[in-house]
């Protein structure tokens, strides 16, 4: 609070000074830091406040799907339960309902895993 009273200060007095007295070249240059120091800690903030989070979601949503295995019972984007019958590259087949029907779905699909199969040693 003191430095920003102090770089306020600054800045406004090398603003207030007559023509005929220029200001030292270090007095410019703290008040032209005082102007983007809020603009500076906006920017610092929003980084903190959603960029973080959000690789951090991605983060955890890239090894959801990495770790898919055939069994899993999962939920897809469209509200979709199913259990993972095969896995090719990046195109997963589920079984769904009672009759068994397959569908082919993109991995990218699967909003999140209900059970976890038992993987086999």
């Amino acid at each position: 609070m003191i430095l920003s009273n102090l770089l306020f200060e600054i800045a406004y007095a090398a603003g207030n000074q007559s023509s005929q007295q220029q200001a030292p070249a270090g007095a410019t240059a703290i008040a032209l830091l005082a102007q983007f120091i809020p603009l500076i800690l906006m920017f610092v903030v929003l980084y903190l406040l959603i960029i973080v989070p959000q690789r951090r979601r991605e983060k955890q949503f890239r090894e959801m799907i990495n770790s898919l295995i055939v069994g899993d019972e999962i939920v897809t984007n469209a509200g979709i339960i199913g259990k993972i019958v095969n896995i090719k590259d990046d195109i997963l087949t589920i079984e769904v309902g009672a009759d068994r029907v397959k569908l082919k779905i993109y991995k990218w699909a699967v909003k999140e895993v209900l059970k976890k199969a038992e993987q086999k040693d």
